[in-house]
């Protein structure tokens, strides 16, 4: 393999002295199946793309402490190589902090149960641990890395500081200090980069819907780097409860062309390819798809929004040396609200012509006549021709596509999760008081039962209040084994806690974040049943299920992401009263303990009887002669966890997208889909089907799969 020395001046990236273009694409390994990398990686070279950015997983490849897993979709340097293979560079953003909407931001769980850590900050604990996986995940990575022949040509350490910064002040600082120095002790040869908060030793990257807002900030602050936005948003994720998020393919154009008119040389579409939330690898209410709206769809086909930047990309690359051999271009207004760039070099010119407002076409005279230039669009001329238009799209590059059976309603068999009531002691736990959950899982199963004695007295009989002080995130509430009540703690995506200090909260994260997070009152871990129950002893058990864990210190309050909880950590009162104890948790489902996950096992599957929540169901079908992309349709289901062949394709739910969006994101996302299920297909990796197949689905209420069966993507 051929060594390339990477560098950059004011401009651009350089490669080998060579200023470079870099139009990357944000594709996640763990996100697609092995066999799904080259078909994505050849779309997006073919789009125009040159360069492949990923994170890395922490979470997944040390989900035990020491035990390192790089098999399967796992495997980074085969993605790494393939990319390689078909010409392409890569970008590696290493974190360990990611975001990225996956589980707790990509830390592994068992990071939360060492002792006195704190996430992000000056704290020995984390800082041992985060050193010891970036060191060994940099030395076995080294022979990927551009000096040394291989792909990689930046590399990202730590990842948007700049959202938790004020909160933790000068100690913060010191910490991003520590990593960035980190980094240049490992010595990879090829520049580091942070996004949205940096520090020196590393480039600093834009992050948004529209770079160019962002641009004359970042060259006044850093006026000897280029200008590389990480995050250019085509879209965004879908959370449960709330409508499908999505992107003009207009819109996207005219973002990356007006970034490239203002003097951006490199971006990279956060997502590219989307893809699947397998398993339980999506973070707190993120749903199991991750299709992001991105310009490779979640099953990786091309779309409108693909075919349109791949329009774009060959103008931008055909006249890559006149942008590049000229400096950054000065704005210059042309008059009805225009603004225009203009770069010369080696007898050729690249003109932008800008409109950035958002509702009214502006008119630009050019060669003699008078040119409409479309809301929030961007005109390209390439030696006074007009090369393109971002507000056009050519008729051949729209795509349609659908969803189509692929057969009949599966016929499904049925067994019955046990209640507490029937379990084994083994594996169960007891105290004066609930424990909290992730204490008893370590997140290797959504689900923790709670039961105890509850006690009315003749004066306490009749109506009453159920009140779970600290709950997340849903929970099934059963009293003598029927269910009572149910409900999830509140839906939002940035929750406030009660508990912890919040004066971080306040001053300069508060003023730069209340446009982009919703934060609800001081109780929103509480849940309150009413209930009407007799005098006497009545057993109550309460299901607690988790839908992922958080990715930020903001989703809950700004406190440090060490203080995630799940299911119960507070007292449960009826009425003012404390229930006194003892209680009895059982962490896991009793399923999971078995191979019913996998259905292989015939006995103990019946035919459906009379509805009853918590509900194993399994069926059987041959693979579809169809070579389409395949889904299951789970209209008509309720909530809980599908496997195909005893592969976790993840968590399903069917509730309604009934919530309102962040106001914010209406400068560039238009919502759908507002009523019907937040997510009803799923998608079933070709890698995963056998010429016969198995399905298992864990369900949560009382639905039965009277209208479940396998589609396909057309």
């Amino acid at each position: 393999m051929t060594e390339k020395q990477i560098g950059y001046d004011r401009r651009a990236l350089l490669i080998d002295g060579e200023r470079t273009l870099l139009l990357s694409g944000a594709i996640h390994y763990p996100r697609s199946t092995p066999a799904m990398w080259p078909g994505l990686i050849r779309r997006s070279r073919e789009a125009g793309l040159n360069t492949i950015e990923t994170y890395v997983f922490w979470n997944l490849h040390e989900a035990e402490r020491g035990v390192y897993d790089f098999s399967d979709r796992l495997d980074l340097v085969a993605f790494c190589r393939e990319a390689q293979r078909q010409g392409m560079h890569v970008i590696l953003r290493i974190g360990p902090y990611i975001c990225a909407e996956i589980n707790f931001g990509g830390f592994p769980a068992w990071l939360r149960d060492i002792p006195d850590i704190q996430f992000r900050t000056i704290n020995a604990p984390f800082m041992a641990e985060m050193e010891r996986w970036v060191r060994w995940l940099c030395a076995y990575l080294d022979p990927l890395f551009a000096g040394n022949g291989g792909p990689i040509i930046l590399a990202q350490i730590e990842n948007e500081y700049g959202l938790i910064a004020p909160t933790y002040g000068e100690t913060g600082q010191r910490y991003l200090g520590w990593a960035i120095e980190l980094g240049r002790t490992l010595e990879v040869g090829v520049p580091w980069v942070m996004c949205v908060g940096g520090m020196p030793g590393a480039i600093e990257t834009i992050n948004g819907f529209y770079g160019h807002e962002m641009i004359d900030d970042h060259h006044a602050t850093h006026p000897d780097q280029p200008s590389l936005w990480t995050e250019n948003w085509p879209g965004w994720y879908d959370l449960w409860g709330y409508p499908h998020h999505t992107r003009a393919a207009e819109n996207v154009a005219y973002g990356v062309a007006r970034f490239i008119a203002a003097g951006g040389t490199g971006v990279n579409y956060y997502m590219w390819h989307g893809g699947t939330n397998f398993g339980r690898e999506s973070m707190y209410l993120q749903t199991t798809s991750y299709d992001y709206d991105a310009p490779l769809d979640e099953y990786g086909l091309e779309t409108t929004k693909s075919r349109h930047a791949a329009a774009l990309h060959r103008v931008l690359l055909r006249h890559a040396a006149t942008l590049l051999g000229a400096g950054r271009a000065v704005a210059t207004p042309l008059g009805g609200g225009l603004v225009g760039y203009r770069y010369a070099h080696a007898g050729h010119t690249l003109e932008f012509v800008c409109n950035d407002d958002r509702t009214t076409a502006r008119e630009w005279q050019h060669a003699g006549r008078s040119v409409l230039v479309a809301p929030r669009a961007v005109l390209i001329i390439a030696d006074g021709a007009l090369a393109f238009d971002t507000a056009v799209v050519a008729p051949g590059d729209r795509i349609s596509r659908a969803m189509q059976p692929a057969g009949p309603y599966l016929a499904f068999a049925c067994r019955d999760e046990p209640w507490p009531a029937e379990r084994a002691a083994d594996g169960a736990h007891r105290a004066d008081q609930p424990i909290e959950q992730l204490r008893l899982t370590h997140d290797r199963s959504d689900y923790c039962w709670y039961s105890t004695t509850l006690t009315i007295a003749d004066d306490e009989a009749g109506a009453g209040t159920l009140v779970l002080g600290g709950a997340a995130d849903l929970v099934y509430c059963f009293i003598d084994g029927v269910c009572v009540a149910n409900g999830p703690a509140l839906l939002l995506e940035n929750r406030m806690r009660t508990d912890g200090d919040l004066a971080a909260f306040a001053g300069e994260v508060r003023k730069r974040y209340d446009a982009m997070f919703t934060y609800d009152g001081d109780d929103t871990f509480v849940l309150r049943f009413p209930l009407t129950l007799p005098a006497g002893a009545h057993r109550l058990d309460i299901l607690c299920c988790a839908v992922g864990m958080v990715k930020g210190d903001w989703q809950i309050g700004f406190q440090n992401m060490a203080g995630e909880a799940k299911g119960l950590w507070r007292p449960v009162l009826w009425n003012a009263r404390q229930l006194a104890g003892p209680w009895t948790m059982w962490p896991g489902l009793a399923g999971e303990r078995t191979a019913v996950t996998a259905g292989a096992d015939a006995a103990g599957w019946r035919a459906p009887d009379a509805a009853r929540p918590l509900r194993w169901w399994r069926a059987q079908f041959s693979r579809p002669g169809d070579d389409a992309p395949l889904a299951l349709d789970l209209a008509g289901m309720g909530k809980g966890l599908a496997w195909l062949n005893g592969r976790l394709i993840g968590r399903y739910w069917l509730i309604a997208a009934t919530g309102t969006s962040d106001a914010w994101l209406a400068t560039a996302i238009i919502d759908r889909g507002v009523g019907e299920p937040t997510q009803r297909y799923y998608h079933l990796p070709a890698e995963w089907l056998a010429d016969e197949n198995t399905l298992v689905l864990f369900e949560e209420t009382d639905a039965a799969p009277e209208t479940v069966r396998v589609c396909a993507w057309h």
